[in-house]
C-alpha cells in the first residue's frame, strides 16, 4: 500500500513539477490555507509593508481556477511556445511579493486592479456539507488593494471595517435575499400584471438601499479607491495639487498616503450628465472625512481641517478632474462579495469596469492575447465578424420578434430556433469575433463547460441569458464556479452576463441597444450611446442606463480584458 501511495505522490508531483508536497502547496495554495495568508497580511500592514499584504492576499483568491488551468497545460503543452508556457507556469507559482509586483509590471501601464478581499471567517467553510453556504451573520471586514499597472506599479492597501448597526440582515444576506425574491416573482406573480410590477419595484428599491449601503455603511470614504487612473496630463494636475497644498499645510505624508489622499480629493462623481434616471446620482461622503482618515485623525483635527481648507479653495478644479472618465479598472472579488453588483456604485458609474477571478488569472490570459497579433486584445474586436445563437429552444418567440432586425442588419451568420451542434458553437468561439447567445441561461446546456475548455476561444462573448456570469458556492469546494471561468481556462478574452435572473423584455431592450452599438449604429440624442464608445466596458457601462428596471442593470457585467471595438473602416 504504501508503495503504491508513493507511485500516485510522485506522479502527482511529476504532472505539477514540483519535487514535494510542500512545494507544490505554495505553486498551487490551498484553501485551508487561507486564514494564515490574511493573518500574515495583517502582519504586513501593521508593519506598513502594503506589497507583502496584497502578496499575501492575493494567495486566498480562486485557488480552484488556478489547479484547473495548471491541469489544461499539463494535458496541452504542445499547444503553446516554451516561452509561453514558461511565462504561464511562472504567474500561477508567484507566491513572493516580488513575483506579485512582477505579474502587476507585466501589465498596461493605464490598467488598475482592485483587489477585494474578505477578512477570515474563522474557516467556517472547511466544515460545510456539500451544497451548503456559510450562514453569514455580518458583513465581513474587508481588504481593499489599489494597484497601478506597469513598469513602475504601485500599491495601496486599505482595511476597511465591518458596517454598523445592520439591522435584520447583512449586506452578503440581503443580495441572496433579493436574488430569491427576484427568481419567485415570474413564477408566483406572472399572471397578475399589477402586483408583478409592484414586487418587480420592492425588488429594485432593496437592490438600490443595498447599494446605498454598501456605498454609506460599508466603505464609506474608501469607495475612492474602486475607479481608475486618470490621463497622464489629469494626474499631473492632481499630484501637483497635492504636493502644492501638503507643503502649504506643513504636512509630511508617505507615497501610500498620498496615493489615498488623491484618490479621496479626485473621486469621481455619478454621471447626471448621462441623463440617467434609474441610476440617479447621490453624495458620496464628506471629504474631509476621508482627509481625517488618511490623515488618522479627527475631522476636527487641526491638520484635518487646515489641509481640506486649502483643498476647497481648488475645488472648480478638482470637480474638472472627478468628472473625467477613467482608465480601465480590473476588479478582483473573492467569494464572500462576487455576487454584488459593484458596478452600480456611485464611483463606477459610467467608467469602464470588468472583472477577474483572480491576478494570476488576468496576467496569463492578458501574456497569452498579447502575443497573438490576430487576438482581439491587439487588433481590436471587428463588430462585423460575428456570429449568433438566438433562442435555440424556440420558446421566447417574443425576443425572436425583437432581435430579428438588428441580427438581420449585422451581417453575422448564426442559429435561430434550434439547437447548435458542438461543431457550430466551437467554431464560431474559435475564428469570430464576437459570440451572442440570447436565450435561456449561459448556453451550457448547448455546448458544456468541459467542451468549452477544450476550444481554442478568441471571441467577445456576450451571453444575454438568465445568470449568465453568476458563480455559485459549492460546498466545500474552495471558490464558487460559473461557466465564465470554463470561458478563461479556453483564453476567452472578455464575457459579458448577466448575475441573477432577468426579464425577458427587458433583457431584450439592452441586448438590441448594445448590439446596435458595437455596430455602430448611435442611438437617439438623448441615449446614453448616442455616441457609442468603442471602449466595450464602457458601452455595458452606459447601456445600464436604458435598462427599465433597476435589477438588470445591476446584473450586467463583464469579466475579462478590456477590449476595444475596431469598425470596418479602421481595419
Amino acid at each position: 500500500m504504501t508503495a503504491s501511495f508513493q507511485r500516485l505522490q510522485d506522479s502527482i508531483l511529476s504532472r505539477l513539477e514540483a519535487p514535494s508536497l510542500t512545494a507544490a502547496a505554495n505553486v498551487l495554495p490551498s484553501p485551508l490555507t487561507t486564514g494564515v495568508y490574511i493573518e500574515a497580511a495583517n502582519a504586513d500592514l501593521d508593519s506598513g509593508d502594503n506589497e507583502s499584504a496584497f502578496a499575501n492576499l492575493s494567495l486566498t483568491h480562486s485557488t480552484l481556477v488556478h489547479h484547473r488551468v495548471t491541469q489544461r497545460q499539463q494535458k496541452s503543452k504542445n499547444d503553446d511556445s516554451p516561452q509561453i508556457l514558461a511565462l504561464k507556469k511562472e504567474s500561477l507559482s508567484a507566491t513572493s511579493k516580488e513575483e506579485t509586483l512582477n505579474l502587476l509590471k507585466q501589465l498596461p501601464s493605464d490598467w488598475t486592479v482592485v483587489q477585494i478581499t474578505a477578512a477570515n471567517n474563522g474557516g467556517i467553510e472547511h466544515f460545510l456539507g456539500l451544497g451548503e453556504e456559510t450562514k453569514v451573520v455580518t458583513s465581513p471586514s474587508l481588504f481593499i488593494a489599489h494597484c497601478r499597472c506597469g513598469p513602475s506599479p504601485t500599491v495601496t492597501v486599505q482595511y476597511v471595517d465591518p458596517p454598523k448597526n445592520e439591522g435584520v440582515r447583512s449586506i452578503i444576506q440581503e443580495i441572496e435575499s433579493i436574488k430569491e425574491s427576484n427568481r419567485n416573482i415570474n413564477q408566483e406573480w406572472k399572471d397578475q400584471q399589477e402586483k408583478y410590477v409592484n414586487k418587480r419595484e420592492e425588488v429594485n428599491d432593496r437592490l438600490k438601499c443595498l447599494v446605498r449601503s454598501m456605498e454609506v455603511s460599508w466603505l464609506r470614504h474608501w469607495c475612492s479607491l474602486l475607479p481608475g487612473t486618470l490621463d497622464p496630463q489629469k494626474q499631473q494636475i492632481l499630484t501637483n495639487i497635492i504636493d502644492k497644498a501638503l507643503i502649504n499645510a506643513g504636512i509630511t505624508l508617505s507615497q501610500s498616503q498620498k496615493i489615498l489622499l488623491q484618490s479621496i480629493i479626485s473621486c469621481p462623481n455619478s454621471s447626471e450628465k448621462s441623463g440617467n434616471k434609474i441610476l440617479g446620482s447621490t453624495p458620496l461622503f464628506s471629504m474631509r472625512a476621508g482627509i481625517a482618515a488618511v490623515l488618522e485623525e479627527s475631522v476636527r483635527g487641526e491638520k484635518s481641517k487646515e489641509l481640506s481648507s486649502i483643498l476647497q479653495k481648488l475645488e472648480d478644479t478638482l470637480e474638472e478632474i472627478r468628472n473625467e472618465t477613467r482608465n480601465p479598472v480590473i476588479l478582483v472579488l473573492d467569494k464572500a462579495v462576487v455576487s454584488l453588483p459593484w458596478e452600480m456604485l456611485s464611483v463606477l458609474r459610467d467608467q469602464p469596469v470588468t472583472r477577474m477571478p483572480s491576478l494570476r488569472m488576468l496576467t496569463l490570459l492578458f501574456q497569452h492575447h498579447s502575443q497573438q497579433m490576430d487576438s482581439v486584445l491587439v487588433k481590436g474586436v471587428n463588430p462585423n465578424n460575428g456570429f449568433y445563437i438566438l433562442d435555440p429552444d424556440s420558446n421566447l418567440k417574443r425576443t425572436q420578434d425583437r432581435m430579428k432586425d438588428v441580427l438581420a442588419q449585422s451581417g453575422w451568420t448564426g442559429v435561430t430556433g434550434r439547437h447548435p451542434s458542438h461543431t457550430e458553437f466551437k467554431d464560431a468561439l474559435g475564428s469570430k469575433d464576437v459570440f451572442t447567445y440570447i436565450g435561456h441561461g449561459s448556453g451550457s446546456q448547448y455546448f458544456p463547460g468541459e467542451l468549452v475548455e477544450n476550444t481554442k476561444c478568441r471571441s467577445l462573448v456576450l451571453l444575454y441569458g438568465c445568470s449568465s456570469a453568476r458563480l455559485a458556492p459549492r460546498g466545500r469546494i474552495p471558490d464558487p464556479w460559473g461557466i465564465i471561468l470554463n470561458y478563461f481556462i479556453a483564453s476567452c478574452p472578455c464575457v459579458v452576463g448577466m448575475l441573477w435572473e432577468v426579464t425577458d423584455k427587458d433583457t431584450d431592450k439592452v441586448t438590441q441597444v448594445m448590439l446596435r452599438a458595437l455596430l455602430g449604429q448611435g442611438e437617439t440624442e438623448s441615449s446614453t450611446l448616442a455616441n457609442p464608445p468603442t471602449d466595450v466596458a464602457l458601452l455595458v457601462s452606459r447601456s445600464r442606463g436604458l435598462c427599465h428596471w433597476y435589477s438588470t442593470a445591476a446584473a450586467l457585467v463583464v469579466y475579462g480584458l478590456p477590449l476595444h471595438l475596431v469598425h470596418t473602416e479602421e481595419i
